[in-house]
């Protein structure tokens, strides 16, 4: 590990001056827009204003020493400790940082908010899942929701905040259009609560120290042991926070684990972003996504932090629909992630066989991960990531020939009244999408006075 170490065990990001006060923590587009910004002005977005994503301008780096001791830390104190590498504390004090995650974490239904269940054949499942949507989410949004809260009152500011629902990939298009207009995004203060934004990928790291510090066999050694973390993958939010996580020095092999919508498993084995065809919908649905907008974080932190390669590569995706990428990229990718796909008849099996030897359900999501697993013969210590409760996937527990386990909170949502207007294909969405943000923002009075949520 590189680096010379301060006090207290941390060794500062590449580039800073060693024995000097760390540089406030400031986030650059990976397509190298002038404009640094804050963790404020990160969390206030969504895509920056060049079509790029946020990205930390240094990766703090980890000792051994800070390692042994965030080993004996519960989940929620390392959310704290994390989260405090990236939030300096003239923007939010330490104290204040610590309340507003405990207030997050509060309804959480798992005193340890997210639990590990040992199961047999070595196969360890890191449940994300014990907030109030049963989903992985809760734990960055929960977080994300409470930092906007306090800078929100603080400045007693309004936000308009653009999230997806269906196909990802549809929906991303219009949405990163009406970031791409400044004047329009910042008249309507426009964000995003999807993996776009920073603060999500943030809290997302912790998945990944936790389940080192679970799975590890021992922290006594030199080296320290590598643990493998197999990362269910959609848009990419998790496994770039396990690049981030890596980057800092946290000794982990990840996997990228996807259904039949593949593209990030080709990326890894043969250089290849490029889309198919359709998307397919499989069993994991909310996987079936083609264009991973997280990979553009990826392919920027492994290159060294090269915004000009990153944007002439994601525009010339954008354009194109289809990539190789560059060699030497392409091999850094290769050494940093391993991949698998797995069929909708691999995640009934390994479903099935889940259940058979633990009494265990699995959602379909965690299946993808427990599949890779259970083909790989090897004995290395390894944790699988549960994104989601079984409980939210009826129908396809009930094709494993399983029977849910409904809780009554999710049974309740049956008669709970929905409202939405369609957009139909062929509409301008994005123009579809000015018009109902331009409403909603009169309906509040004046642009500015209230918050808004589209």
């Amino acid at each position: 590990m590189q680096g010379c170490s301060p006090p207290g065990g941390m060794l500062q990001g590449p580039g800073s001056d060693c024995g000097a006060s760390p540089a406030p923590m400031e986030y650059v587009s990976t397509r190298g827009g002038k404009e640094a910004v804050d963790f404020e002005g990160a969390l206030f977005s969504g895509y920056a204003p060049d079509g790029g994503l946020f990205m930390p301008q240094r990766i703090p780096s980890l000792d051994g020493e800070t390692l042994q001791r965030w080993s004996r830390l519960s989940y929620r104190e390392l959310v704290k400790e994390l989260c405090s590498l990236f939030i300096t504390a003239e923007l939010v004090p330490r104290s204040t940082l610590d309340d507003l995650i405990d207030r997050a974490f509060s309804r959480f239904r798992h005193k340890d908010v997210v639990h590990l269940s040992r199961l047999k054949d070595g196969l360890n499942v890191l449940e994300l899942w014990h907030g109030v949507t049963y989903a992985f989410k809760d734990l960055s949004l929960s977080c994300t929701g409470q930092f906007l809260q306090y800078f929100l009152e603080k400045k007693q500011k309004h936000v308009t905040i653009l999230v997806a629902h269906g196909n990802s990939d549809e929906i991303d298009e219009p949405i990163k259009e009406l970031f791409a207009d400044v004047d329009f995004a910042r008249k309507h203060n426009l964000m995003s609560l999807n993996s776009v934004n920073w603060s999500r990928i943030m809290v997302q790291i912790a998945h990944h120290f936790y389940a080192y510090f679970q799975c590890a066999p021992s922290l006594d050694t030199t080296p320290l042991p590598v643990v493998e973390i197999v990362v269910p993958t959609g848009g990419g939010g998790n496994i770039t926070a396990g690049c981030i996580a890596q980057k800092m020095g946290l000794p982990i092999r990840l996997v990228a684990a996807v259904n039949s919508n593949d593209i990030i498993h080709r990326t890894v084995q043969h250089g290849d972003f490029s889309l198919s065809e359709s998307v397919k919908a499989t069993l994991a649905s909310a996987m079936d996504i083609q264009e991973p907008y997280n990979v553009e974080r990826i392919l920027w932190l492994l290159s060294g932090s090269d915004s000009r390669l990153t944007k002439t590569l994601m525009e010339r995706f954008s354009v194109m629909k289809s990539l190789q990428l560059p060699e030497d990229l392409h091999r850094m990718l290769s050494e940093t992630l391993r991949s698998c796909s797995a069929s909708d008849k691999d995640i009934v099996r390994a479903m099935q066989r889940c259940w058979e030897e633990n009494q265990y359900l699995l959602c379909p999501h965690s299946a993808v991960a427990a599949h890779y697993h259970y083909s790989q013969p090897d004995g290395m210590p390894r944790c699988c990531l549960a994104p989601a409760s079984a409980a939210k996937f009826q129908d396809a527990l009930l094709q494993a020939g399983l029977v849910p386990q409904l809780p009554p909170e999710i049974t309740a949502l049956t008669a709970m009244e929905t409202r939405s207007t369609a957009l139909e294909r062929g509409q301008d969405w994005a123009q579809a999408l000015r018009e109902r943000i331009e409403a909603a923002a009169q309906g509040w009075g004046i642009a500015g006075q209230g918050v808004t949520q589209t």
